[in-house]
């Protein structure tokens, strides 16, 4: 393989895998701000740290089905080198 094609493969596994973290993080905020209703600046900032770390450690103890639901993306994303690029230029 290339270096330019396994550059281009780690650049894709990251912006996946930052992805997929994003969605984790965001079902967790939205479940604790529908418990506390009303969410204010110091809350926020306990509440992004527990999130943070939260989201992480989800992450790794899923991380074979996180691994395999990354490839199956890859593998669609090879299908679709319009949709590959677009990803890469602007992600």
């Amino acid at each position: 393989m290339k270096t330019s094609k396994i550059k281009e493969r780690n650049k894709l596994y990251f912006i996946i895998r930052s992805w997929i973290m994003s969605q984790i993080s965001a079902i967790i905020f939205l479940i604790i701000v529908w418990r506390l209703v009303t969410i204010n600046f110091v809350q926020s900032i306990f509440t992004g740290i527990f999130i943070f770390i939260s989201a992480l450690v989800i992450s790794r103890l899923f991380e074979s089905e996180i691994n395999k639901g990354t490839k199956k993306i890859l593998k669609y994303l090879n299908k679709h080198p319009k949709l590959k690029k677009f990803i890469l230029n602007y992600f």
